[in-house]
């Protein structure tokens, strides 16, 4: 699991990165791993969390392209926000789920690669598709003069 990271927007700012039907193939994951990288790093993220975002983003869209939809692209949605002093990226295929051809020791190691790059990874599997959540824990750097009420002295 990652540490808790200090950084990210400093207000409520940074928009949400959607990105919806995007073909499930091996030539447009790269494409969308570097755009998260450039939202996470725009949102003033550090090296460190921005890559483990879009590694494990990255890990989650090749297991979509692999096991929902056998090597035949087929729709993929990347979400990224900023929730609750953390960020969420969610990747949803809408195929069934198919076990891998080769089931060598050298396969199986997107998903616990996922769980420990992210401080909380939930897989959901579904008739209608497979949707992996991450989330990181991000610490909001408040503006001057902005003190919550857990932040301002007692």
């Amino acid at each position: 699991m990652a540490p808790a990271q200090s950084g990210g927007p400093e207000s409520g700012a940074v928009e949400t990165l959607r990105r919806h039907g995007v073909p499930a193939s091996a030539g447009s994951l790269p494409v969308l791993r570097d755009e998260l990288d450039e939202w996470a790093r725009s949102a003033g993220l550090g090296d460190s969390l921005a890559g483990a975002l879009a590694l494990a983003t990255y890990e989650a869209m090749a297991n979509a392209v692999e096991h929902a939809y056998g090597g035949t692209p087929g729709p993929l949605d990347v979400e990224a926000a900023f929730l609750d002093h953390g960020v969420e990226v969610t990747v949803t295929d809408h195929g069934a789920w198919r076990s891998p051809h080769d089931s060598g020791q050298e396969r199986k190691r997107g998903l616990p690669l996922i769980h420990r790059l992210a401080d909380e990874a939930v897989v959901s599997a579904g008739e209608n598709g497979t949707r992996v959540r991450m989330r990181w824990e991000v610490a909001r750097q408040p503006l001057d003069g902005d003190l919550s009420a857990a932040d301002a002295p007692g």
